[in-house]
């Protein structure tokens, strides 16, 4: 899932985005485990190179970002910290999980040293990193990542996390030694160390015995200091923190904004020093302003329209092909972004290693009015397109756009525009025929595991392939690299040929940083900020 509230690129108004769905069913105490599981790769401990790095990065200052999204809900408990992008800059700061998706769209293991099979991908062993201290001074080891996974998965009150952790046999977990659990699966799950990296904003480790009545207590670069939610968040430096160094900072001072253009005014006036979550108009503006460095993150992030495959008329599979071969996808970039984003070809997953770039698909409407044709359209079909601003800022432009470009083939698109209290309700999202959604990167078996199978959480297109739900499960039980990719090709050419998504372009995550500020890196996740590395920023001056 792994999606990001984002306000919006032409206007002011704000995004609930699909972290907000799942926030209010996570504190609803739902049950949002899927049976999913994720893709297995190797895992790398390497960070980005940072075009804001600095030779010798100095000692002091206190780091001052600007934010929107947060209200008078949030919490800093370690088990909620994703629910939205703000929260995981808090979280960030003060927990950390074993594993996560690095800047680059890598595996980067964090508390743990290693994730890998115990002799067959039904049974995995998770060995710690040695020398980590939690806040209060309570080594780190197996008990908290034993107590944070039972947490997780109480089946009377599963978590954010249960959604990948569905295959984690959870009575079974055991400690092997202080620094080593054993996991066992319900079913093989050869994908469980990028499961937990995709997910890591929902398993951050805590403390074993911690509840929501004891202070916050991380293994993080920062400690808490104060916390007003909905106001501001304030950190101070971990001096007893494992990675020799770090942080640089003296503290970290997060401030909730409830208006855009009020962070892009508090970074002009050098009230903040940091922002992310910006438009394209005020990534434009940003770029020509002095003491300002604006910074688009080209990601694997995705906008798509959703078609339900089991429902008329794009149960027909040569409809859906028509309405892919109607898009001119730079214009979606052009128009829609502000230039901000990069061609896709309705395939999730574009860094990840197995992702098949030879899959191209242009606009082509003489094809696409052969396609209605055969099914029998002849330039008298009708579609509603329900859209939201719940969806992301520039959801409306872009289906304004597509209506457009429908229209040269014969389809006319009616727009239902819905309220952004309502588009995850229960008759919206997933029910609709034609819709759109938005997802942060995901590891190509990650956001299978998300949207494409019957056991789906997010079902916006009812896909129900028995062949590519079995590569599925085959790609999970391999642990030949070869054999996966050979798997992944496959079930990324059923993707392209009959899936329910049309995805016209991935979309660039915007930044901006005052000047003087260095040690910020670019992220191709989606996250603002570069995931908030914030124990990595120092001042020049």
């Amino acid at each position: 899932m792994s999606t990001t509230p984002r306000p919006d690129r032409d206007d002011a108004a704000p995004s609930l985005g699909r972290r907000t769905f799942l926030r209010s069913a996570v504190l609803g105490g739902a049950v949002l485990a899927g049976g999913g599981l994720l893709e297995a790769c190797s895992s790398s401990t390497s960070s980005s190179t940072s075009p804001g790095g600095s030779a010798s990065p100095k000692k002091g200052g206190n780091l001052r970002v600007g934010l929107t999204g947060g209200g008078s809900s949030d919490t800093l408990n370690p088990f909620f910290g994703g629910i939205s992008a703000i929260g995981t800059a808090r979280a960030q700061q003060l927990y950390q999980p074993l594993i996560q998706l690095a800047n680059h769209a890598t595996l980067q293991d964090v508390l743990a040293e290693e994730i890998v099979p115990n002799g067959s991908t039904s049974n995995w062993l998770i060995k710690l990193r040695k020398g980590v201290s939690f806040h209060s001074g309570k080594p780190f080891g197996a008990d908290d990542v034993i107590y944070t996974l039972r947490t997780i998965l109480n089946p009377k009150k599963p978590l954010g996390g249960a959604l990948v952790l569905s295959p984690v046999d959870v009575n079974g977990l055991k400690k092997v030694d202080d620094l080593t659990v054993e996991v066992p699966m319900k079913s093989p799950f050869g994908s469980f160390p990028a499961q937990l990296a995709a997910f890591w904003y929902f398993l951050y480790i805590a403390p074993d015995g911690w509840t929501q009545k004891d202070a916050p207590n991380g293994t993080g670069p920062f400690k808490y200091k104060s916390f007003t939610p909905g106001q501001q968040s304030v950190f101070v430096r971990n001096t007893n923190y494992w990675k020799a160094g770090l942080p640089h900072l003296d503290s970290v001072t997060i401030i909730d904004f409830q208006d855009p253009t009020a962070v892009q005014n508090a970074l002009v006036s050098k009230a903040i020093d940091c922002t992310g979550q910006l438009t394209g108009t005020q990534m434009k503006i940003l770029q020509n302003t002095s003491g300002i460095i604006a910074v688009p993150s080209q990601t694997g992030a995705i906008e798509p329209f959703t078609m339900r495959t089991d429902v008329a008329p794009f149960k027909d599979v040569n409809v859906r092909q028509a309405f892919r071969y109607i898009v001119n996808r730079p214009e979606f970039i052009s128009k829609t972004l502000n230039g901000f984003g990069w061609v896709a070809h309705d395939v999730t997953s574009p860094y990840d290693p197995d992702f098949d770039s030879s899959l191209h698909r242009e606009q082509d409407i003489a094809l696409a009015r052969s396609l209605l044709k055969k099914a029998g359209f002849d330039n008298n079909l009708t579609v509603t397109l329900d859209t939201s601003l719940a969806v992301n800022s520039s959801a409306l432009s872009m289906a304004t756009l597509f209506k457009q470009q429908a229209s040269a083939a014969g389809v006319t698109v009616n727009l239902n525009q819905v309220s952004p209290s309502s588009f995850f309700g229960p008759n919206y999202y997933t029910k609709v025929p034609f819709a759109q959604i938005y997802y942060n990167y995901s590891p190509y078996l990650s956001q299978v595991a998300q949207t494409f199978l019957p056991t789906s959480p997010f079902q916006e297109t009812h896909f129900n392939n028995p062949t590519y739900t079995k590569l599925y499960s085959e790609a999970n039980k391999t642990q030949s690299p070869s054999v996966r990719k050979e798997i992944i090709y496959e079930m990324q050419r059923i993707d392209f040929t009959e899936g329910g998504y049309i995805i016209p372009c991935f979309v660039d995550s915007l930044d901006a940083y005052a000047s003087n500020l260095t040690g910020w890196q670019k992220g191709k996740v989606g996250e603002p900020l570069g995931n908030f590395p914030f124990e990595d920023f120092s001042f020049r001056s």
